[in-house]
């Protein structure tokens, strides 16, 4: 997609126009791209009067399908519209549909899910050589890697590697030019006249991709793939001082360091990706450095989100941030500021339909021919900010007995393979990330393996030995975390009723089992 860049501090940014020809049986079409990002920056914007509450993220989320959603398996490009959203665009629709999920784990949104993906795929199929911009296809990997990860469908994963990241790798990876990087349009794609660079826009979402993609099928080379790419933009369009993740870079070296929201969010979330993944703190600073430059005062005043245009992309922001503070726990540090954005987009909504545009500081017209994508700001807000400061189980932990043998993958990756006890090394296959369901129950996911801790078939049986599998959120694998009056945790299973049991073990490699509650000290946990 093209991209123009902003003014100085942040300004609306120019528009531009493409043509793009599509595969000989598609008709050429005119898609206009006109992307304005104008963070506010006045200091007169008066807080809303209403804050969010408990079911607000439902609601809105619910307005968003009704307004949008065809048939339960498609999103259509406005709501007087009947077109299917296509492309990136269509991506970015489904994308917070996933959002959705992460925050509710139920099984409507995990179906939603599936549909809109595999709808995706039909209606606009794999072979997307024709499309010289190599971001288009970034989002629509980073869509189905991260919908594999929600419902298993393995086409979904294929499709993210093979027709998408892959097909980008070969033709957008190139050395010859600023040591590496990926062009963001295909330089012999490039119409006479037009910049070709390579943006922090298409090795981002191709970084972000490669990372969902290892987390799905654990392939070595896409985590390198995503280190390098990584690598290349932290030299090249990263401000390692301020946080600041510059536009692009043309073949001559001239870079461009205009400044996005959406870059910046997408940045945050590869590097916090590669943070879980690899356990590096420098990923962990890069990506706070990234979110801090958006929030801090050198952009603007009073932090609500303003756009013009077509939409904003404040939802990657807000992705980057929601998923950053949940794995690193640190919503006491951004809660505050991420409530105001989500109470502005709440004050400020369609009260039809309960959707707001991607502007939090003008009310949202009722106009029926706003594209979809500028609507999905504010559900992302709606869906990664809590509602109160969530406490302390969330996020990244080892899991240690009372006699300091931590849960451990046993560097295994593999569907039902068993999890043990090891001696406390904090080694990444001992961290283990907690994250709540709709129902306030807990998911415990590796770091390493990236399954989840899963009772097999929910059998209540003592000495039932713990496996991994893959997430499904199912009761089998959802946990309640009880503190004890010591301090400690009783973690016990919504489905078999049972809890974790060391057997007092000291022996390295003890298969890890569920017991019922006795309250011995083999079955008190400490989190860390």
């Amino acid at each position: 997609m093209k991209h123009p860049s902003d003014v100085e501090h942040g300004g609306a940014m120019a528009g531009s126009q493409r043509e793009i020809a599509i595969a000989p049986k598609r008709k050429s079409v005119l898609r206009t791209f006109l992307l304005t990002l104008a963070i506010g920056v006045s200091g007169g914007l008066a807080d809303p009067a209403s804050a969010i509450g408990a079911g607000d993220a439902d609601t809105m989320f619910s307005g968003f399908n009704n307004a949008f959603l065809v048939n339960g398996n498609y999103y259509k490009n406005k709501i007087n519209g009947s077109t299917f959203d296509e492309g990136w665009t269509g991506a970015i629709n489904i994308l917070v549909a996933q959002d959705a999920f992460e925050r509710t784990g139920s099984i409507a949104h995990k179906n939603l899910v599936n549909a809109l993906c595999t709808t995706f795929l039909q209606k606009f199929p794999p072979g997307y050589e024709w499309d010289g911009w190599n971001d288009d296809i970034g989002w629509i990997s980073i869509m189905l890697a991260r919908g594999y990860l929600i419902t298993g469908n393995a086409d979904l994963l294929y499709n993210a590697r093979v027709p998408c990241f892959d097909m980008v790798w070969a033709r957008g990876w190139d050395t010859q030019y600023n040591g590496g990087g990926i062009w963001e349009q295909q330089p012999n794609m490039t119409p006479p006249g037009e910049i070709i660079d390579k943006q922090a826009l298409s090795n981002n979402t191709m970084g972000k991709a490669a990372c969902l993609i290892y987390m799905g099928n654990h392939d070595q080379w896409y985590l390198d793939r995503a280190t390098q790419i990584y690598t290349w933009v932290r030299a090249n369009l990263y401000n390692t001082s301020t946080g600041h993740v510059y536009n692009g870079i043309q073949p001559n070296g001239t870079v461009n360091t205009s400044r996005n929201v959406y870059n910046q969010g997408t940045f945050a979330d590869f590097a916090n990706y590669l943070y879980q993944i690899t356990g590096n703190v420098m990923y962990y600073n890069d990506a706070k450095r990234a979110l801090d430059y958006v929030k801090g005062p050198s952009w603007y005043n009073n932090g609500i989100m303003t756009g013009g245009g077509t939409n904003t992309w404040s939802d990657e922001y807000a992705r980057a941030l929601g998923h950053f503070c949940r794995d690193n726990r640190q919503w006491a540090t951004y809660h505050s500021w991420a409530v105001a954005n989500a109470n502005a987009a709440w004050a400020r909504r369609r009260t039809d339909y309960n959707v707001c545009w991607s502007d939090f500081s003008q009310q949202t017209p009722n106009d029926n021919n706003v594209i979809t994508n500028r609507f999905c700001d504010a559900v992302a807000w709606l869906q990664f900010t809590p509602v109160n400061i969530p406490g302390n189980i969330w996020g990244r932990h080892t899991i240690v007995g009372m006699n300091n043998m931590a849960i451990d993958t046993l560097g295994l990756t593999a569907n039902n393979s068993i999890v043990g006890l090891w001696g406390l090394n904090s080694g990444q296959s001992q961290i283990w990330n907690f994250s709540q369901n709709a129902d306030n129950s807990w998911n415990i996911v590796s770091q390493s393996s990236w399954k989840a801790l899963d009772v097999p078939g929910g059998n209540p049986a003592n000495n039932t030995k713990i496996i991994q599998w893959p997430p499904t959120r199912g009761s089998n694998q959802r946990w309640w975390v009880d503190q004890q009056a010591d301090g400690s945790y009783r973690i016990w299973n919504q489905q078999s009723g049972a809890s974790l049991d060391s057997t007092t073990t000291t022996t390295n490699g003890t298969s890890l089992i569920q017991w019922g509650w006795s309250g011995g000290p083999q079955q008190r946990w400490r989190l860390q």
